[in-house]
């Protein structure tokens, strides 16, 4: 005959074992996790400066890099601005009407010699 009491005694001994070894193992998986935590506290602050201060010269570089092209695209829009007068006022001197009507009988335009006057 079977001797149920013994048997059940047996698996709650085993189930009791297999409980205290899963309780160990998760205790070492908790002391593992926090070491890794500190580790990871640890490595990401100076990760964390470490990136801040490339960020900062990158930012830096960008900013200036920027300043320098609006700088010189300002430049570049003065100077077209300064063509575009000049020419308005070559084209304005260019073409001009005799004071004196009898000079010109026809009242036809002529040509400028030189533009220094």
């Amino acid at each position: 005959m079977v001797d149920y009491v013994a048997e059940v005694e047996r698996i709650a001994e085993e189930s009791l074992r297999r409980m205290s070894v899963l309780r160990e193992e998760l205790e070492e998986i908790k002391q593992e996790t926090a070491r890794r935590d500190q580790e990871f506290s640890a490595n990401l602050a100076t990760e964390m400066s470490q990136f801040w201060q490339e960020y900062a010269e990158t930012e830096e570089a960008a900013r200036a890099e920027a300043e320098e092209k609006e700088r010189l695209e300002a430049e570049a829009r003065e100077q077209r601005e300064a063509i575009a007068r000049s020419i308005a006022a070559r084209k304005a001197h260019e073409l001009v009407t005799p004071v004196d009507e009898d000079d010109d009988p026809e009242g036809e335009y002529y040509r400028r010699k030189s533009w220094l006057i």
